[in-house]
């Protein structure tokens, strides 16, 4: 293999690392760190900005699907998943990431650089800045019209940007439902696999038959970078779901948080430079 090709996957692995220990940490699905790394090493490859960015999103989406099987079955272990609250968010957000996905189909690469880069830093401030106002499961809403608009939310999100979903959903669900932040970690977890899924197969269908897409490409997913992020970052959600019980919320969100603001920033800033 050539050093270039080796560098690239390396890369990839220790994304693909990052991203799944902050999957079983905070019910982070890990697209935010995923997309830029993947978009920044296709156009260094040599991609065109359109191509590089949606199969940026896919291939993220991918990851997200399967290493939330990871996370989510940990965080179950210690009764951490509301299955039935998931599963409602899960139906409509599947359905809206469907859409999503369709509609970032549809955009270039510079409103899409934006769109990504404006929800990531919207939702980060959110989430650096969210206090959990309930701790008693008692006290959180039973209402289904709330937990079906929180998925819609997220899964339109999801699709457009590719993001799985938890950044979104744990602050929703907990100031719009009252949800518990244990317990909103864990079913936000469960709730990105139906989120994901959708996403997925919605720019499979969308990718087909575009050309100019890297080898290997299944529709809009790239099953080589998916391979390399996706074994390490289900090794590493489980490592950081089973952690995330013996240390504190607190700082590991303090760091994502810097993490995604500047993430969000300079994927505005790209999204701007790339119109003429």
């Amino acid at each position: 293999m050539e050093p270039e090709f080796l560098l690239f996957l390396a890369a990839l692995v220790i994304g693909g690392t990052v991203a799944g220990s902050f999957s079983g940490l905070i019910g982070i699905g890990g697209s935010i760190i995923l997309v830029p790394l993947q978009f920044y090493l296709l156009t260094r490859a040599g991609y065109p900005a359109d191509i590089a960015l949606k199969v940026s999103i896919a291939t993220a989406l991918c990851f997200t699907f399967f290493t939330s099987f990871s996370s989510a079955y940990n965080h179950s272990k210690h009764k951490a998943v509301l299955w039935k609250k998931a599963l409602l968010m899960g139906v409509f957000g599947f359905m809206f990431s469907f859409v999503g996905g369709y509609i970032a189909s549809l955009l270039d690469a510079g409103w899409l650089s934006i769109t990504f880069g404006v929800v990531v830093l919207v939702a980060s401030l959110r989430f650096m800045t969210m206090k959990n106002a309930n701790d008693d499961p008692e006290e959180m809403s039973t209402n289904p019209i709330l937990f079906a608009v929180c998925g819609c939310i997220m899964g339109l999100l999801s699709g457009l940007t590719g993001i799985g979903g938890g950044l979104i959903l744990i602050p929703l669900v907990i100031f719009l439902v009252k949800m518990p932040l244990r317990q909103a970690i864990g079913t936000s977890s469960a709730t990105i696999i139906f989120t994901a899924f959708g996403g997925v197969i919605s720019y499979i269908i969308n990718g087909a038959g575009i050309e100019g897409l890297p080898p290997y490409s299944f529709g809009y997913i790239n099953i080589v970078m998916w391979i390399a992020l996706v074994i390490p970052g289900i090794i590493f959600a489980a490592i950081g779901a089973k952690t995330s019980h013996r240390i504190n919320q607190k700082y590991v969100r303090a760091a994502f948080s810097v993490i995604t603001l500047l993430v969000g920033i300079g994927m505005i800033l790209k999204g701007v430079f790339m119109f003429p």
